[in-house]
């Protein structure tokens, strides 16, 4: 699980290049918005939960996720809290067996779509990824930029999303779910994000 630590502290590599982005022919902000092209869309049974695509279906049950730092999201019920030795800032969740790993981030003062490209490049210069794709998607309403790919090395997949935050435009929260073949479920979960601000909302209303 070392490569998504990795790319989930990108201070140190990204905002020393900040043009990285720019070394791409595009960059993903100019790509077009994603669309689901898969016309044989799995049935979502009652009380699962699904991602913004249609593609991924979650049926187990869920707990509430994240923090007042790095924003909100539900996971599986049996997931733990859990932190590398070694790294700080992020909220992170993990199954029992540690293959699937979801992590939260949110950066300040630096917008969507420098985070979203400066992680482009990093992938790209690495070796061992393959199928290196990205898109504008929208992830609970919210304006992202989606990155995707998979690992040589061990199998697992990641995907990727540097979300805009509208309560200011110039800062932006950071989801990933790194997962194997078999727990792909897990990616419908991330229908469930809201930032900081959006949670204490609903929150305020389920309340009232």
């Amino acid at each position: 699980m070392k490569k998504l630590f990795a790319i989930t502290l990108l201070t140190a590599l990204c905002f020393s290049l900040t043009a990285c982005g720019e070394r791409e022919n595009s960059s993903i902000a100019e790509t077009d918005e994603k669309t689901a092209t898969n016309e044989t869309l799995p049935e979502v049974p009652e009380g699962a939960i699904v991602d913004e695509s249609g593609t991924f279906v979650y049926t187990g049950p869920l707990r509430q996720g994240g923090d007042d730092e790095n924003g909100y999201i539900k996971v599986p019920l049996s997931y733990v809290n859990f932190r590398e030795e070694g790294v700080e800032g992020l909220t992170q969740f993990s199954n029992m067996a540690g293959t699937t790993v979801i992590t939260l981030d949110r950066y300040e003062g630096y917008h969507y779509e420098l985070i979203a490209n400066n992680m482009r490049y990093y992938l790209s210069e690495d070796e061992n990824v393959e199928g290196l794709t990205g898109a504008k998607v929208k992830i609970n309403g919210y304006n992202s930029l989606q990155l995707y790919c998979h690992y040589k090395n061990d199998g697992k997949y990641l995907v990727a999303w540097a979300i805009e935050d509208p309560a200011n435009t110039e800062d932006c929260y950071y989801l990933a779910i790194e997962f194997p073949e078999d727990d792909k479920s897990v990616v419908a979960c991330s229908s469930t994000f809201q930032t900081i601000a959006d949670y204490a909302k609903s929150q305020t209303a389920s309340e009232s």
